[in-house]
């Protein structure tokens, strides 16, 4: 049963005491006395860097050469170093010129030196004595890059403004290579942030940062973003999936978002995007995908309307010491859900920076960005009547202070402190409150009249200090690199049911062998309030000599979380079975984890020139705790109470003593003891987090220095898999976990698959004697997952007249299940797959979204996008870009809903593997064509632009009724959205693309 919300609408549920920095500050104080300083090329940063060697003509290293660089923010000097080394350290993206000067020797110029977030440049400057006095270096600046410590994909603002997406951050993740996700925007954002997850691990593991700043959503075990973002605002976005930088906090996508920021060139942009239904073609969704019983005349998924406007400027308040930089935007989203219901968002952004040089060593930035989200009809579909959707509205301000001191040519030193201060509430729009109808879920399996309510608050402090040291020692350079963060995250929510907290449930197949066909469901939800705390320390040094590159790097996780006092109401219906309750709090089961994972990375040059890295890294990533695993224990969640009923009066609804309610079985409470205040769920005090084991072995080949092919072999295994226990009571009043002895076979279901293939699937219950708890026990299970995949890449920077970056990606994850995990299963439950003798594999690892229906596996998927520009030198000149995505179709494991002998409801697996049954291959194609205008005297650019979205007009089904015992089964919940234009007009000054 979904939990959900509070009786009334609070902007700020609860007094929150301020998040602590607690004993780590002296810990992080330790690091710096140990020479810390910025990492330029973390997964983590919003930065990258220059490596340089000097040498003269005839190979010898040159010691004490001026070399300066221009560009993005003030000039900045170095001398070369006794091995004629220099390095320019966390610079913001954009191009550079370098200028290197000696007496004696030629003035070498690079005029154009490309930086991106988290790479590394790497330049070779050859100084001749003076034959002439200035020589200029017109050659690219190289993609490769020896120090990278990340794997993923880094999109830079070229390709952002100009290839054609849906524009939200979310659109981008599947550019990286392994990466899925759960939902394609047709046409433009649909206002909700996507489930996206990748390389054998669940949604729970992704990582966002904004800037740096970690603003990763804890609440739903890492799993969201805390805030939206305008897409004009970003300068870059690098998304991580893997690799040895210690930096990076889980195994899941990490995503880092860089905005934009003011230079010495007054810059700016304002945008007009618009797109709606007269631009969209009918949907073209095959008859035969319908079931019998669902008409091929329901509307499907499609774009109502779409307008997409804003601005962002950017300049000096004083040459070379301080900069400014502000956005503000809105998104107006339309949209109808399969069924025709109509889901509109509403999002605002607003963003500044300011960057200062303080002093020839000190710079500091301050930066601000708040997102207002309202969505009118959330939770639109064929299964909700408009009554039985939600209206959003939530508000997010991140903001982040940092410094960073130059000290010498050898250390750099950093420091940043960030705060995200955030919340939302989902309201029912059939209202809140005791007066408010209740819900009700019909014999259809349609929520009818009502449904529940959440608030939220979710506020996070970040500290976070950093270094690097450099030094030599002999013919190996080192660069050591130590930081540490501390963020404690807090979060405060609110569930109810309206009226009375009742959810009636009518004429549906609940899964009872003979009726009731009526059931009553009580809900108790109050304030959950938790906190949780982070603790990290990394060290790392990267090795250089000759050809070679090492990194050995080590990481300290400590992670720990606590239940904060709360109360709760009594269940208005039923208080004598869901009581009122005050909870002091409790430690959250204890989770005091601590974790070592060691990074490990080598990449050797080959070849006279170079141009060839050979790559190998291994690499160990811990589980990030969440609410949802402090709450586990928290007597005040959620707790359900099922009841069966006659429904006399024929209402559909549960009308009071006159009408008997049969309690069945309870959820989320011990109604053997509905007043204690310790929860029926229990944690393992030996509990670990899981752990993803890494190793990558790579190729990667410089065609031309602008221009990149590769080839990655992944292999990851996550061990320390979590599991839930039931918690059963035996005769004598033991409470313990239930064993697969203490199983019989209750019945065998049969019935027809969709394709008419039968099927025959047993039903288990707990035997005589054996009472369940309503708890789980939370524990370390023998369960390991196993993924192995091969990608091969193309990466192309934008030069001459042409950018691409494409991949195609081939994979296997399998589930391995030894025999102790069968010692405690449930027979019934044989997801994920078949398991015979309590020992073997499974064909996918399927990852199961917040939807219930979308599980991401696919074993292939490839990307290519790409912009070519036509007589750029000529008036008539014009841009065409294009997108293409495709992957294998996702599982579809249906299964049935059953109550066993024993009251205890539980979903049987219908198909023999989750992946006996896919959705169709996607393939989606995005075209654009634009012309850019000089107007002013050039000095202002007018960009008129056309996209066009699933230019082929295909309709695959991207998600299916799974339930078999449902009148709905294997109906169409959601199809790709039809080919529709976008009509743009962009102003941007200066103009040109820079």
């Amino acid at each position: 049963m979904t939990p959900t919300a509070e009786q009334s609408r609070s902007p700020r549920a609860t007094a929150k005491p301020k998040p602590r920095i607690p004993r780590t500050v002296a810990a992080l104080s330790l690091c710096l006395a140990l020479a810390l300083a910025l990492d330029p090329a973390a997964a983590q940063q919003p930065t990258g860097a220059i490596y340089g060697t000097v040498f003269e003509s005839e190979g010898g290293r040159l010691p004490g050469v001026t070399v300066t660089l221009t560009g993005v923010g003030a000039p900045q000097v170095q001398v070369t170093d006794g091995r004629g080394a220099f390095r320019f350290l966390g610079l913001d993206p954009g191009d550079y010129a370098l200028r290197a000067e000696l007496d004696g020797f030629s003035t070498v110029e690079h005029p154009r030196v490309s930086i991106r977030i988290g790479r590394n440049t790497t330049l070779e400057v050859v100084m001749t004595p003076q034959v002439e006095e200035v020589i200029t270096v017109t050659s690219e600046s190289p993609l490769l890059d020896e120090r990278k410590l990340t794997r993923g994909a880094h999109v830079t603002r070229p390709e952002l403004e100009t290839v054609p997406t849906a524009r939200d951050p979310w659109a981008i993740v599947t550019q990286a290579p392994g990466v899925l996700i759960d939902r394609i925007a047709v046409g433009g954002t649909r206002g909700q942030q996507a489930v996206f997850g990748a390389m054998g691990v669940g949604t729970s593991e992704n990582d966002y940062l904004l800037d740096g700043v970690q603003v990763t959503d804890m609440a739903v075990g890492a799993g969201g973003s805390s805030s939206y973002y305008d897409f004009d605002q970003l300068e870059e976005v690098q998304l991580a999936t893997g690799g040895s930088d210690v930096t990076k906090t889980t195994a899941g996508v990490t995503l880092n978002l860089v905005t934009k920021r003011g230079t010495n060139r007054v810059r700016g942009t304002a945008r007009y995007l618009i797109t709606d239904e007269s631009l969209q073609s009918s949907p073209s969704v095959d008859p035969a995908e319908f079931p019998p019983g669902q008409s091929p005349d329901v509307e499907t998924d499609r774009l109502d309307r779409l307008e997409d406007y804003g601005l962002e400027l950017g300049g000096p308040l004083r040459r070379d010491r301080l900069w400014i930089w502000g956005a503000a935007a809105r998104n107006e989203i339309g949209e109808v859900a399969t069924g025709g219901l109509p889901q509109n968002s509403e999002i605002e952004t607003l963003a500044l920076k300011a960057n200062a040089q303080v002093t020839a060593g000190n710079s500091g930035v301050a930066a601000w960005n708040r997102s207002i989200k309202r969505v009118f009809g959330r939770g639109a579909g064929p299964d909700r009547q408009r009554e039985a959707t939600r209206d959003q509205d939530g508000e997010t301000d991140v903001l982040k202070l940092e410094d960073t001191q130059v000290v010498g040519s050898s250390a750099v030193l950093s420091a940043s402190y960030a705060e995200v201060d955030g919340g939302f509430g989902v309201f029912a729009l059939g209202g809140v409150g005791p007066a408010a109808p209740e819900s009700l879920l019909d014999a259809d399996g349609v929520w009818k009249r009502n449904i529940s309510t959440f608030t939220t608050d979710r506020v996070s402090e970040e500290l976070r200090i950093e270094g690097s040291y450099f030094f030599a020692g002999g013919a190996v350079g080192h660069e050591l690199k130590v930081g540490g963060r501390e963020r404690t995250w807090e979060d405060v929510n609110l569930f109810s049911w309206p009226g009375r907290g009742l959810i009636h449930i009518a004429g549906v197949n609940f899964g009872f062998p003979d009726g009731p066909e009526d059931i009553v469901v009580a809900h108790r939800g109050g304030r959950n309030p938790t906190t949780e705390e982070f603790l990290s320390l990394w060290a790392q040094d990267t090795l250089s000599a000759g050809r070679w590159t090492v990194s050995l790097g080590l990481r300290y996780d400590h992670q720990e979380g606590r239940n904060d006092p709360s109360s709760v109401l009594a269940n208005p219906a039923f208080p004598e079975v869901l009581p009122a309750l005050e909870f002091a709090g409790n430690d959250g089961g204890g989770f005091d984890w601590e974790t070592v994972s060691p990074r490990l990375g080598t990449t050797y040059a080959m070849g006279e020139d170079q141009k060839t890295l050979l790559r190998a890294s291994y690499a160990r990533f811990a589980e990030a705790l969440s609410s949802a695993e402090v709450l586990h224990v928290n007597p005040l969640g959620n707790a359900y109470a099922y009841f069966g009923f006659t429904d006399g009066d024929g209402d559909n609804q549960w009308d009071g003593p006159h009408e008997p309610a049969t309690f069945l079985f309870p959820e989320g409470f011990d109604p053997a003891d509905p007043t204690a205040l310790v929860s029926p769920n229990a944690t393992d005090p030996g509990l670990d987090p899981a752990v993803t084991d890494e190793l990558v072995l790579a190729i990667e080949h410089a065609v031309r220095p602008e221009l990149v092919v590769a080839l990655h072999l992944t292999g990851r295994r996550t061990s320390d898999v979590a599991e839930r226990r039931p918690l059963v009571r035996d005769a004598a009043g033991e409470v313990r976990a239930a064993r697969r002895e203490d199983y019989v076979e209750d019945r065998v279901l049969e019935g027809t698959l969709p394709d008419g293939t039968p099927f025959s699937a047993p039903v288990f219950a707990l035997r005589p004697g054996l009472s369940p708890t309503g708890g789980t026990l939370l524990t370390t299970g023998d369960r390991r997952v196993e993924y192995r995949g091969a990608a091969l890449s193309a990466t192309k920077r934008l030069s001459g007249r042409w950018m691409l970056r494409g991949f195609l990606n081939y994979a296997e994850t399998e589930w391995d299940v030894p025999a102790g995990f069968s010692a405690f299963d449930d027979p019934t439950d044989a997801h994920p797959g078949d398991v015979e003798d309590g020992d073997g594999q499974v064909s996918v690892e399927a990852v199961l979204a917040p939807t219930g229906e979308i599980f991401l596996n696919s074993r292939w998927q490839a990307h290519l996008s790409g912009l070519y520009r036509v007589a750029p030198d000529r008036p008539w000149g014009f841009d065409v870009a294009a997108n293409l995505y495709a992957r294998e179709g996702y599982p579809l494991p249906y299964y049935l809903r059953v109550v066993g002998a024993d009251g205890q409801r539980r979903r049987v697996q219908a198909v023999g593997r989750v992946d006996d049954f896919r959705t169709d291959e996607l393939v989606l194609v995005d075209l654009r064509l634009a012309k850019e205008l000089r107007l002013l005297g050039e000095r202002l650019g007018l960009t008129l632009s056309l996209d066009l979205f699933n230019a082929l007009n295909e309709a695959p089904v991207l998600r299916r009724e799974l339930q078999l015992n449902s009148r709905r089964a294997d109906f169409v919940n959601e199809t790709l959205g039809p080919r529709v234009w976008r009509l743009g007009l962009r102003l941007s000054w200066p103009s040109g693309m820079e």
